[in-house]
């Protein structure tokens, strides 16, 4: 019980405070005064957030302030706002217009800082394209298919890129590797410069100022394998992202529906076809249930609420499969496991499905039997205590 009081305390304040929104279309329009977490199609921030800012969408775009941290994924992302802390983001084109306060950490399709824009911390970028023509105030570490570097970086440099365009200053040391590599007349090195072209030597010419350039062949080996290194990174950040998201799903989920998922277990050996049965019918059925209520006007509300509803449970379908799995488990050793160690055991065994989820095809059909599993355990529960109650109220 002391636990769980500890728990929710600690809980409470995200609970109480932080804002989560979701739907097509979502936007803030209104100061917020802690965390948010969005997800949606659309998704503006339009008000000031003195939190972190958490956003999963198609298009988002950040007008506003963050206080903290902004941690996003998307189709395509604009920063107009003000970022305090730190900018972590993934999507397919991507644009920085504003001022971030410390480290950004960027992986996309296409890449744009803009003259504007002012990173006062490191800037740590994987693209396809890019484009810096902001200041930033540390290091600048980028690899790119094409990489044009227009801006200022009071920093050191560290480049990858098949094609190069430098006609930027930079203050600090370059280190260069490149297939091609253009300098123009503006750009402007400070400090030393060790580089690799596949033609080998080439002319800085005016660019040098109190430096030297030198050739260095053992950059072209780490011109093939830094892809890999970048690529190893953001996805580790991701993945440590998700795991620390699922913990915390699974917090919820085990302390407010433990009941629930224990009584659930119990109808496993008898009713598991007819569980799986009622898992079908949610699985197939409220799909068309939300088609049809969006066809009456006066029910596309309802429609919208049931959609939202449905994409979260099968998003989160592996973590309450986890959770069931984990409660059968402690049923059958006959001994109780304890809130925190149920949690970590359902987060282990999440990790595992959502692996095994991406094997090509299997890994398809072991996420519709989770789902279908789990959901059909719980709503076969929920029946057989409706159903038991009205029992109950008919011997009265």
């Amino acid at each position: 019980m002391k636990t769980r009081t500890l728990l929710f305390i600690w809980l409470f304040p995200l609970l109480a405070i932080s804002q989560f929104k979701s739907g097509e279309d979502v936007t803030i329009s209104t100061p917020q005064s802690d965390d948010v977490y969005l997800a949606g199609k659309d998704i503006s921030i339009d008000a000031m957030v003195s939190g972190d800012a958490v956003a999963a969408g198609r298009y988002i775009t950040v007008n506003d302030s963050i206080a903290q941290d902004l941690i996003v994924a998307g189709g395509e992302i604009i920063v107009k706002g003000y970022v305090a802390d730190d900018i972590r983001m993934t999507g397919g084109k991507l644009t920085i217009d504003s001022e971030v306060g410390d480290d950004v950490i960027v992986a996309g399709g296409e890449l744009t800082i803009t003259r504007d824009a002012v990173i006062k911390g490191n800037l740590i970028s994987v693209g396809g394209k890019t484009r810096i023509k902001g200041v930033i105030i540390g290091m600048l570490k980028a690899q790119a298919g094409e990489l044009k570097m227009d801006g200022i970086v009071e920093g050191d440099a560290i480049l990858r890129a098949e094609e190069l365009a430098i006609n930027g200053k930079i203050y600090g040391t370059s280190e260069i590797a490149a297939e091609e590599l253009e300098i123009g007349e503006n750009a402007q090195f400070h400090k030393d410069v060790t580089y690799w072209v596949e033609d080998g030597e080439i002319d800085f010419e005016n660019s040098l100022v109190n430096a030297t350039a030198k050739l260095d062949e053992t950059l072209m080996g780490e011109q093939e394998e830094i892809p890999w290194k970048f690529f190893g990174i953001a996805a580790f950040g991701f993945w440590i992202f998700y795991v620390l998201s699922a913990f915390l799903v699974i917090l919820l989920l085990n302390y407010f529906f433990n009941p629930l998922f224990a009584e659930a277990v119990s109808y496993i050996k008898e009713d598991l076809l007819r569980s799986f049965g009622y898992g079908l019918i949610y699985l197939f059925g409220l799909p068309l249930l939300i088609a049809f209520t969006f066809m009456m006007i006066i029910g596309i509300p309802i429609s919208l609420f049931l959609l939202s509803f449905y994409l979260f449970s099968v998003l989160f379908g592996h973590l309450v499969g986890a959770l069931l799995l984990t409660y059968y488990l402690e049923k059958r050793d006959g001994q109780p496991w304890g809130f925190w160690r149920s949690s970590f055991i359902a987060l282990g065994l999440a990790i595992v499905i959502r692996l095994l989820t991406f094997i090509p095809f299997l890994g398809f059909l072991i996420a519709f039997l989770v789902m279908a599993l789990a959901y059909g355990l719980l709503a076969y529960t929920i029946w057989q205590r409706r159903t038991q109650k009205n029992i109950k109220l008919a011997e009265e």
